[in-house]
């Protein structure tokens, strides 16, 4: 019995050491249940002896989960039940044999009901978490990241700052007037739709961001891409094609944005201060120039192309 104690308990260690958690967990809960079987047949009827053979079943659901935990537990009072009814083990009388698979039943029913309601706290608790973290970096209208984002998950992350990238300031052109024109609750749907249009063409993933920086301004991060500039122009086109009205935007007559972009060829020292002022300047041109276009510069402050 020792020996074999031992034996496990080596085979424990060297699991732990070179295979996943997973494995380690089921092994360990399967030398328990050896341990707890072999115990029932050589303990002895003495005070509190069969105290000990109520910690399986914790064992089990704590180490496994509802699912695993419900199969170990079940077969192993199954096997208590047979083995006590059997004439093995001390238990082997009328009585015995009753208050052990009654009792063990009993408790075992309840840590199983007890690991379903833990495991339902902790569902309402990740849940809970999640919509905190999405009221923390998500804009609450127009559903993207925000500028807590921007600054935690983006600017303080160092893996980004020596990737090529582009960084794009979108505008849209005179809402101003289209909120006066249309009201505001009208403007909040085409800050959405703008919004969601841009998402779709930039892409939302672990290297391209799309980030609400304030009112009608978003911000946009396109990471390790060979061709930026053709999710720009999906986005021009993509938002043309919807045609939202706008009489007030002369001479389109339809929502249009500006934009301002920045490349930087990851060779630069990951400056975003002025990465943003080359930007907004960019955007400041393409106003100037007439709106519903796009102005491109690279972080030497070189002006590349007109969209």
């Amino acid at each position: 019995m020792i020996l074999f104690v031992f034996l496990t308990l080596g085979v424990l260690v060297y699991f732990k050491k070179y295979a996943d958690t997973k494995i380690f967990l089921l092994l360990s809960t399967t030398v328990f249940f050896l341990i707890s079987l072999l115990f029932y047949i050589f303990i002895q009827k003495v005070l509190f002896s069969a105290v000990w053979l109520f910690f399986f079943p914790i064992i089990a659901y704590l180490l496994n989960g509802l699912r695993i935990g419900f199969i170990f537990t079940t077969l192993y009072l199954a096997i208590i039940i047979i083995y006590s009814y059997l004439g093995v083990g001390v238990y082997t009388d009328f009585v015995g044999f009753l208050h052990i698979a009654i009792s063990l039943s009993l408790f075992s029913f309840f840590v199983h009901q007890f690991e379903k309601s833990r495991k339902k706290a902790y569902k309402k608790m990740v849940e809970a978490l999640n919509h905190l973290e999405d009221i923390s970096y998500k804009d609450e209208l127009t559903k993207l990241y925000n500028r807590h984002f921007l600054n935690t998950e983006i600017l303080q992350n160092s893996t980004y700052h020596n990737k090529p990238f582009m960084f794009c300031i979108t505008d849209i052109d005179n809402f101003k007037l289209y909120n006066d024109t249309y009201g505001h609750q009208m403007g909040d749907e085409t800050l959405k739709t703008v919004a969601e249009i841009k998402q779709q063409s930039i892409g939302d993933t672990d290297n391209h961001f799309v980030i609400r920086l304030g009112g009608e301004e978003f911000g946009g991060f396109i990471f390790d891409s060979t061709n930026p500039k053709e999710s720009i122009d999906t986005f021009f086109e993509k938002l043309k094609n919807i045609n939202i009205e706008h009489k007030e935007n002369k001479p389109y007559e339809i929502c249009t944005i500006s934009m301002g972009a920045v490349i930087c060829h990851g060779n630069n020292k990951f400056d975003f201060t002025k990465i943003y002022q080359l930007a907004d300047e960019a955007l400041y041109e393409a106003k100037k120039n007439g709106k519903n276009q796009v102005v491109y510069k690279n972080f030497s402050d070189e002006l590349i192309s007109n969209h």
